[in-house]
């Protein structure tokens, strides 16, 4: 039970039939998460940590650190009862978008923070290592809620106190951490609760418990067949998440927001960074501060982020990075499912017209990422890349911390082409940014 607190493609898939069909898409579009899911494997360690380029922690002590390494999430699955299946949140939409604090065991536990510091910077590890959401603690309904679950207005005097307590422990983190810097994980499909949130520890972590991170929980469905009404779902709550991310930028003291979109995520990342980049242009102001916005994996369709980007998308923002893969079976499938190269796929030499391709290079506000040359982005089916390759968290993290550009974080820009690889020396010279930082 949640305790509530209150402290400080092609035309592939033509020659299917209607009955096949949704069993390939069950088979072969794995989703974000795996059958058991409150419980994950600790990623690999990025390079750029392994090979005492960067420590995260910037040198601070167990007990700097351990003042600021509370995990926020905000969701509006629906609160989990006595007779659901689910410890937290069940996997049904709860319209309230509800704030709290999630705490994340580690299996084998780190004796010390010395001994914590080495898993952090270990290239290999003696024993694998797994996360599990071990306790909730739920703030409450955020005040910008449309309703609770039943479609009654939420008490003002509850919404206004839980938001007080929020914005309040968020500026408490950012103080601590001596970074101002807010940063929200929105997960794909086929995952219940715990899992993103294992993800959002894990990403933070890495971080060095910088700034404030929040895992936004979206209802997506534990389920391979729940892939449609996930998007679905996941085109529903946008309103949540923009709200979230202006709340954040009017009532905490953060200096940017930066957003990380994984998989079907990524389009409720990009719709609400579309939102918001629109609304800008009518208020002439920019409300909401974001800063890096990172689609990884993106299952979006090219044409649409293309005239996006004729209306002033990234007026919203500082950066726009998207990674992608040549690799990534997932959303392979998802090409056949919808007929068109999805934005997270590799395009092909003269897929991409000579005059837009000009345009992608001319923007200095855009980074198209292509990990396909980065050791490990194509275990299992190359759709979690992010987590699996440690070149490309390095780039990632990196990126957040320091916020370098591609040139000057190590990658290499193909020739004729807006994208940016990793070369073969990718690891020397990162180390040679960072030294010459």
């Amino acid at each position: 039970m949640v305790h509530r607190i209150a402290y400080c493609g092609s035309d592939e898939k033509r020659g299917l039939s209607r009955a096949v069909w949704p069993l390939v898409v069950a088979l072969m579009l794995p989703g974000c998460g795996e059958n058991i899911y409150n419980e994950l494997k600790l990623m690999p360690s990025p390079t750029v940590y392994v090979d005492g380029d960067l420590d995260p922690f910037n040198n601070r002590s167990a007990q700097q650190i351990q003042a600021h390494t509370q995990l926020f999430y905000a969701t509006d699955r629906r609160v989990a009862g006595a007779d659901d299946k689910q410890a937290f949140y069940t996997n049904e939409r709860g319209i309230a978008l509800r704030t709290g604090v999630a705490n994340v065991k580690m299996t084998p536990p780190a004796q010390d923070w010395a001994s914590l510091h080495r898993i952090t910077l270990a290239g290999e590890r003696d024993i694998a290592r797994t996360l599990k959401v071990s306790t909730v603690h739920e703030i409450g309904p955020m005040p910008f809620s449309s309703s609770d679950e039943n479609g009654m207005p939420l008490p003002e005097q509850v919404t206004r106190k839980a938001a007080s307590i929020f914005s309040k422990s968020i500026d408490r983190q950012l103080v601590l951490s001596g970074n101002r810097d807010v940063f929200i994980y929105v997960h794909g499909y086929n995952v219940d609760f715990e899992y993103p949130t294992l993800v959002s520890k894990e990403l933070q972590h890495f971080l060095g418990y910088q700034g404030a991170f929040i895992s936004y929980n979206w209802p997506a469905t534990p389920s391979r067949l729940a892939y449609f009404r996930d998007l679905e779902t996941a085109s529903a709550t946008r309103r949540n998440l923009r709200k979230l991310i202006e709340f954040v930028s009017d009532s905490t003291d953060a200096r940017r927001i930066h957003l990380i979109g994984y998989s079907a995520g990524s389009r409720l990342v990009f719709e609400v960074a579309y939102q918001i980049a629109l609304q800008n242009q009518v208020s002439g102001t920019r409300r909401a501060r974001l800063g890096q916005v990172i689609l990884i994996g993106s299952d979006l369709d090219r044409t649409y982020f293309i005239q996006a980007l004729a209306d002033g998308l990234l007026e919203g923002m500082d950066h726009l990075s998207i990674y992608m893969s040549g690799s990534d079976a997932a959303l392979n499938i998802s090409r056949m499912v919808f007929g068109r190269n999805r934005l997270g796929q590799v395009a092909a030499e003269g897929e991409v017209s000579p005059g837009i391709e000009d345009l992608l290079i001319a923007e200095p506000r855009l980074s198209l990422i292509d990990s396909s040359n980065a050791p490990g982005v194509d275990l299992g089916n190359g759709h979690w890349y992010f987590r699996s390759s440690p070149w490309t968290s390095s780039d990632i993290f990196v990126s957040l911390l320091k916020g370098l550009s591609p040139a000057t974080r190590g990658l290499a820009r193909v020739p004729g082409s807006a994208l940016w690889q990793f070369p073969a020396d990718y690891p020397d010279r990162l180390k040679s940014a960072l030294t010459a930082e």
